[in-house]
């Protein structure tokens, strides 16, 4: 047994306890033994207070070993040598506990110290405060972003914005903000989110700020790219002609800066400049469709919110391409989970956007034998998504990133502003559109709300 000597100490003791007061009585009657009996009731007291020493002894070592976990100390040793033999077992217990502990709190001091390194090797601008407003942390990208020293309560970071502490503390849980703030005549344009959660009996907000300026221009400027790409595109495919055509009509009436006699002027070379300029006319007003067909994505109107049927959006959008799908041998078919199921939206808007679909649709189906096309929507009421689907060619991988790039087609007679018109009208909802394509399978649009 593990407490084998320990249940034998005591047994011994009470044994001694319960045989020195027999021995008292026995001496007390021999008068001459005075001074043995004051002896044996001395040792009988010290016998009760070192059992009374010997039993607490277990609490004792409770007591430190307890503390030690109080105070996370995991130095504490019980020596095995010099302890009592009956308490050598608990003592061994007691050692192998604060020898695991030692090492848990050795693993969590490196996982705190890589933690914190890790932190200041972020990016990513991080502060952490409590309830109070105490900062519990805050790592070197966010003081660098904001050009701060150290500092200990929200409250002190009025000096960048009066109201930003009150914008930290009411800033919603794992909804992105963006929002630009001057600092030392640097423009930041920060995307900022923030998660809350519970640490022991106290409440903690963790903040992300992120400087998207750099990708913003670079975006941007990569738009800009495809933008002039194709302006520069088409501008040289209309003037090029045009500028080949005018040297052929000046030909027609001098040479080497020498007019041609009136005497040569025929029929044929009269008919002949009629039909170049009516060319260079043309192209002419061709360049000022396009100029006008930029302008129009640059000036969309307001759009107007509100609640209206999705089956009837569908049924009117049915109704326009009926006769086009019948002829053509598609097959449209319009799914709605519920009749009752309706849009927050501007209707007129997302008619146009869905015409469009539906129109870049029935061109993919043009010479397939079977033909579908089909509309539907997700299962929440209000929609929040809205999908366009056909059995066409599908769209090539290497052309599906520019897709809603303006006056970007591979449709012979494509203007290109169709996609990049719903996609400028789905940002007017606060919403997107996406598209997933396999070539020689399908292509599915979806307008996200």
């Amino acid at each position: 047994m593990i407490y084998k000597r320990f249940y034998v100490s005591i047994v011994i003791q009470i044994i001694l306890l319960s045989l020195t007061p027999v021995l008292f009585l026995y001496v007390r009657s021999m008068p001459y033994m005075l001074v043995t009996t004051y002896s044996l009731i001395a040792l009988w007291i010290m016998q009760i207070i070192y059992l009374i020493y010997y039993v607490n002894k277990i609490n004792r070592d409770l007591s430190k070993f307890f503390n030690a976990f109080q105070y996370q100390d995991s130095t504490l040793v019980f020596n095995l040598q010099k302890e009592n033999k009956a308490f050598e077992n608990l003592h061994k217990s007691f050692n192998q506990i604060i020898h695991a502990f030692g090492k848990v709190k050795i693993e969590k001091e490196k996982d705190f110290v890589f933690f914190q390194h890790t932190i200041q090797l972020v990016g990513v601008g991080l502060l952490a405060f409590d309830s109070k407003g105490n900062v519990r942390l805050c790592n070197k990208a966010f003081k660098e972003l904001f050009r701060l020293d150290d500092f200990q309560n929200i409250s002190e970071l009025s000096c960048l914005e009066s109201e930003f502490p009150n914008f930290l503390v009411q800033l919603k849980t794992e909804k992105q903000k963006l929002r630009n703030y001057l600092i030392e005549n640097r423009l930041l344009k920060l995307a900022i989110k923030a998660v809350d959660f519970r640490l022991e009996n106290d409440s903690i907000k963790l903040i992300s700020f992120q400087d998207i300026k750099s990708e913003i221009d670079k975006g941007e400027m990569e738009a800009m790219n495809k933008l002039i790409r194709v302006f520069t595109h088409e501008i040289i495919n209309s003037v090029s002609p045009i500028s080949f055509l005018s040297s052929s009509l000046i030909n027609l009436y001098e040479r080497n800066d020498v007019q041609n006699p009136q005497s040569l002027m025929s029929k044929e070379v009269i008919s002949n400049s009629l039909l170049g300029l009516k060319t260079i006319r043309k192209r002419s007003k061709g360049l000022i469709s396009f100029v006008d067909e930029y302008k129009n994505l640059t000036q969309l109107p307001q759009a107007r919110f509100e609640l209206f049927s999705v089956v009837k959006l569908f049924e009117h959008i049915e109704m326009l391409f009926r006769e086009e799908c019948q002829s053509e041998g598609i097959e449209f078919d319009v799914s709605v989970n519920d009749e009752i199921q309706e849009l927050i939206a501007d209707e007129k808007l997302i008619t146009q956007v869905l015409i469009n679909l539906v129109r870049n649709s029935i061109h993919a189906l043009e010479g397939l034998a079977s033909k579908q096309i089909s509309l539907s929507v997700n299962e929440s009421n209000p929609v929040s998504c809205i999908k366009v689907l056909d059995n066409g060619t599908g769209i090539p991988n290497e052309l599906i990133d520019n897709i809603f790039t303006p006056f970007f087609t591979t449709k012979e007679k494509g203007s290109g502003i169709g996609l990049n018109l719903a996609r400028q009208i789905m940002r007017l909802h606060d919403g997107s559109i996406s598209v997933s394509s396999i070539p020689k399978s399908h292509t599915e649009f979806t307008l996200h709300f």
